[in-house]
């Protein structure tokens, strides 16, 4: 038995031994890999829409435009940091595939791949990636964007006076932002896409002339509008998350749909309208367990409004004033005065199953 107890001792000392000394190695061959590359677009034949398309499993991406003048179509920087435990003598290729693999300057495309994990390799074990790559536009030139990120955010900026044509942002696990500062137009579709994170739009006279959609799996959605036109549907969806909306003058060129929609999360939105909105607007704003909350405004005597509120279990609050009537059936009406004589009008239903709805609306 004196021999079995010694025998065990030994064993586990030499556990705790390696694995400590597994550990003490690690730190010293710690270390940070850092590399710069840098891409151009030179298109050998321009055309008027240019499609420039990325797809990035890790990383940041951020797009801008130029600020002072640039002779490429695009810029494309690439920032790498690698750092962990075992990373001696590593070098980037140790785990993506190497930067004469990842620009087609043909047809406009960046791949940035990472390599498959190797169990094996303790270096891949502890890992961790700072990844960021900045995209610099031209603003004379107009875009037919496509970004796609595995793991990280995209943050795009429009400049004054820029036309694009359809933008599309996606990330499976990491936030999106997009931000036109005014006087812009897309003409295409404009999409907006997370599974796990936060979407983010804010606008500023800016044209919408195919519409826009947001989505988010798990995370907040927010969109924000000024003196914009929308051409086509309105669509934000969250599966679990919040839903925060406003619009201030707003002008649509054909009748749309407006639809806000959470599973598990409240919508808070506010509507102001002081200038002729051009043709009438409809929609659901629903929630599965979250709250209603609106805010809206206009001074026009051609235009009114209109929200019919659901609930399951809860409350609907209406606020009373004098240009507003509650009425029937249940009174969950909730409308402008003489609402069928209005030229253009908005109409909106309010759902929820479990929480309240509370609305303030005043109309001229």
């Amino acid at each position: 038995m004196r021999n079995y107890k010694i025998a065990l001792i030994i064993s586990v000392a030499l556990i705790v031994g390696g694995g400590l000394g597994f550990f003490i190695y690690g730190f010293v061959a710690s270390e940070s890999i850092e590399n710069s590359f840098n891409f151009t677009y030179e298109p050998s034949s321009p055309d008027p829409i240019e499609e420039l398309t990325f797809n990035v499993d890790i990383g940041k991406i951020l797009f801008a435009y130029n600020t002072t003048p640039i002779t490429s179509y695009a810029k494309i920087d690439v920032d790498i940091e690698v750092a962990g435990l075992y990373m001696e003598g590593k070098t980037y290729t140790d785990f993506f595939h190497p930067s004469t693999e990842w620009w087609d300057n043909t047809t406009g495309t960046f791949n940035l791949q990472a390599l498959p994990d190797a169990w094996y390799n303790p270096s891949h074990w502890f890992k961790s990636y700072n990844i960021t790559i900045a995209v610099t536009l031209r603003t004379d030139v107009v875009y037919e964007l496509t970004a796609l990120t595995a793991v990280g955010s995209i943050e795009m900026l429009v400049s004054d006076d820029v036309i694009l044509n359809g933008t599309s942002l996606t990330s499976s696990t990491g936030s999106i932002k997009l931000t036109t500062l005014g006087n812009n137009e897309f003409q295409g579709k404009v999409r907006l896409e997370s599974s796990t994170g936060s979407v983010e739009s804010s606008a500023a006279k800016t044209n919408f002339t195919r519409g826009f959609q947001a989505l988010t799996s798990t995370g907040s959605l927010s969109l924000n509008y000024t003196n914009c036109l929308m051409g086509d549907n309105l669509i934000g969806t969250v599966s679990t998350g919040s839903v925060t909306f406003k619009s201030y003058n707003m002008v649509y060129t054909k009748d749309i749909s407006l639809n806000l929609k959470t599973s598990t999360g409240s919508i808070d939105a506010e509507l102001y309208q002081h200038i002729s909105m051009g043709a009438n607007v409809s929609g659901s704003w629903e929630t599965s367990t979250g709250s209603v909350d609106v805010l809206y405004r206009d001074n026009l005597v051609n235009t009114n409004v209109r929200f019919v509120g659901s609930i399951s279990t809860g409350s609907i609050n209406y606020t009373p004033h004098a240009t507003m009537e509650i009425t029937e059936p249940g009174n969950n009406f909730y409308s402008t005065l003489n609402y069928g004589d209005a030229i253009y009008r908005y109409v909106f239903s309010l759902d929820t199953s479990t929480g309240s709805i509370n609305a303030n609306a005043q109309s001229a």
